[in-house]
Parts: C-alpha cells; sequence; structure tokens
C-alpha cells in the first residue's frame, strides 16, 4: 500500500466566509435599533458593535497563516505572515460541509484557518476532507 501524499494550501481569507460576516456585522449593528433604548444609547451600541466588528474582520483579513502543509508522516507546518516556517500541532478540526476549518498551535502562538472552495484548489481540499475523516495521518 502506499502512503498518503502530503497536502499543502496557500492561505488567503475566504471572499464568501468575508462577506457572510460583514453581513452579520450589519445586521448586528442595526439590530440595536429595534431595542426600547433611548436613541443616544442605541447609536453608541450600534457604533461600538459596528466598531468591533470592523476591527475583527480587519484582523481575519489579516492572518498570522500564510500557509500550511501536512506532510505525509502527520507532520503540520506554518508559514507565517513574517516568513518564519514553524511545526504546528492540530489541535482540533472541524469538516462543515465543503468547508475545512482548523485550528493550529506552534511554539509561541497560534491560528485558525477555513478552507473553503473559493480559497484552496478543489482538489487538495477534497484530499484533505477525506484524510481529516478517516484519521489518515
Amino acid at each position: 500500500m502506499t502512503s498518503a501524499r502530503g497536502i499543502a494550501f496557500d492561505y488567503r481569507p475566504s471572499v464568501a466566509l468575508t462577506r457572510i460576516a460583514a453581513c452579520i456585522v450589519c445586521l448586528a449593528a442595526l439590530a440595536v435599533f429595534a431595542t426600547g433604548f433611548p436613541v443616544l444609547i442605541r447609536l453608541a451600541l450600534s457604533a461600538a458593535t459596528a466598531l468591533t466588528g470592523w476591527f475583527h474582520l480587519r484582523m481575519f483579513l489579516r492572518p498570522v497563516i500564510r500557509g500550511v502543509a501536512w506532510a505525509s508522516d502527520d507532520v503540520w507546518i506554518v508559514a507565517l505572515a513574517g516568513g518564519e516556517e514553524r511545526e504546528a500541532v492540530l489541535r482540533h478540526s472541524r469538516v462543515f460541509g465543503r468547508a475545512v476549518f482548523l485550528e493550529l498551535r506552534w511554539d509561541g502562538g497560534g491560528g485558525q484557518v477555513a478552507l473553503l472552495p473559493d480559497n484552496a484548489p478543489e482538489d487538495d481540499l477534497r484530499l484533505l476532507r477525506a484524510r481529516l475523516m478517516s484519521g489518515v495521518g
């Protein structure tokens, strides 16, 4: 039996996930106006919600992780924004439909990766889903 080949991704944030998150932030900021609070409080809460959402969206669009590789010997390597490569540990993974969400930790940090069909090659994403669901590593 042959061993499984390694899988590598250059990571960039998903456009679809960014749009969904932006819509959620807008709806959350507008939902404050459906409360019975006085107008000034509603304006302040809506502005705080919008600013917090905008801050987190900007963090999402500037990920710490620039690339992820899973070798056939079950070693995860992350390429960081500063150009470093670190060996990582997969703390958690979730396969949701065609999407794969990974939480990786390494010495001195950690990060999450959302791989969807719009930011990862479909064949590699399919192979990653199969390996994660089968427990092969």
